[in-house]
């Protein structure tokens, strides 16, 4: 998916002169930018139609909006671009406004429990139940905000309960890379006390468990809960899904492999799985069978495999975590919007 930030407005609208005239237009102006700077993403996936000043229309995705522009996805070909707010009609302009007038904003809710003063923008080491974890919340993440969660769930061989090896660079990526700093997000990295049981039996139901502790005490957007893991972890991850569905807005399960009988129940979840056809490790028909299973009951899969010649064998996520398009379509998700894939 090609996502184009900014066409020229000129080739989709013409302008509209007299917006800005009038002094009560400004005052609504300046209610709505108030509104925005409070929910800069509501309703942000509807699909409607969009009408310029000279009438031509456009079905598209409304995304977010600020005091200048909005941005849209077409609905054609999902293409994503920004226009400015007098190249739109005055309805649509209206429809933005009313959209967001009743929206006050989520309220405060200051960190508590176990993650009181845990939001230091380091990687604090914490418990939970019979896991170690580490978790990441930057001290500027405001209380009145509510800001995505992300879950990693590492291989095998960075078990144990040094609540150390699964602190990879993968994990400290999530945190430091470009798109994450331009869309913050908490993230929890827990480590399995036993790799020879892998994410299965109490460990996953802890892990399910600390997620909903990091909702209950944390400004978390309970519309934008992300799932990852690799190999063992990968596994974990389908298995996550599988047990608590209506948890998960999206999941990236990397080169491991799940139950095509759960098919049915996570069809409503957004998955973007990866695996390489030459993964000596785990064998890439795991993925396959999920995703066979999947597009068998109409499921929200998407399915990237990398094949011999590209070099990947069972470092899947390399390609994977390295795709700034994963971390553009994981975080546009939320539980009840169906997005495109």
């Amino acid at each position: 998916m090609n996502l184009i930030y900014l066409l020229p407005s000129s080739a989709l609208f013409q302008s509209e002169t007299s917006f800005l005239k009038g002094k009560l237009v400004r005052m609504a102006l300046a209610l709505l930018f108030f509104a925005l700077a409070i929910q800069p993403n509501a309703e942000a996936g509807e699909v409607r139609t969009w009408t310029a000043a000279d009438g031509r229309t456009l079905e598209a995705e409304f995304v977010s909006a600020n005091e200048r522009s909005v941005t849209l996805r077409r609905k054609t070909d999902r293409k994503r671009f920004t226009l400015p707010l007098d190249k739109i009609s005055e309805a649509d302009r209206n429809w933005i406004e009313e959209a967001l007038e009743d929206q006050t904003g989520p309220g405060e809710k200051k960190p508590s429990g176990i993650f009181e003063d845990r939001l230091t923008k380091d990687w604090e080491k914490m418990e939970y139940e019979s896991l170690k974890f580490r978790f990441y919340g930057d001290k500027k993440m405001s209380s009145k905000k509510r800001y995505p969660i992300l879950i990693f769930l590492h291989g095998r061989g960075s078990g144990g309960t040094d609540n150390e090896k699964q602190l990879n660079g993968i994990v400290r990526n999530f945190a430091s890379g470009g798109f994450h700093r331009e869309n913050p997000s908490f993230i929890l990295a827990p480590q399995c006390p036993d790799d020879t049981k892998g994410w299965n039996g109490e460990y996953l139901e802890d892990v399910i468990g600390l997620v909903k502790s990091a909702i209950k005490n944390l400004p978390v957007d309970e519309e934008r809960v992300y799932i990852t893991g690799v190999s063992m972890g990968g596994f974990g991850t389908w298995s996550a899904i599988a047990k608590a569905p209506e948890l998960f807005a999206a999941a990236v399960p990397v080169c491991g492999g799940g139950n095509p009988a759960t098919a049915k129940s996570i069809k409503g979840i957004p998955i973007w799985t990866h695996h390489g056809v030459a993964d000596p490790i785990v064998s890439v028909e795991f993925t396959r069978r999920m995703v066979t299973a999947l597009e068998k009951v109409q499921g929200n899969i998407k399915y990237t495999e990398y094949d011999e010649a590209s070099g990947i064998k069972h470092d899947a996520w390399t390609p994977c975590y390295g795709n700034p398009k994963v971390y553009e379509w994981i975080y546009e998700q939320r539980k009840g919007k169906k997005v495109g894939k």
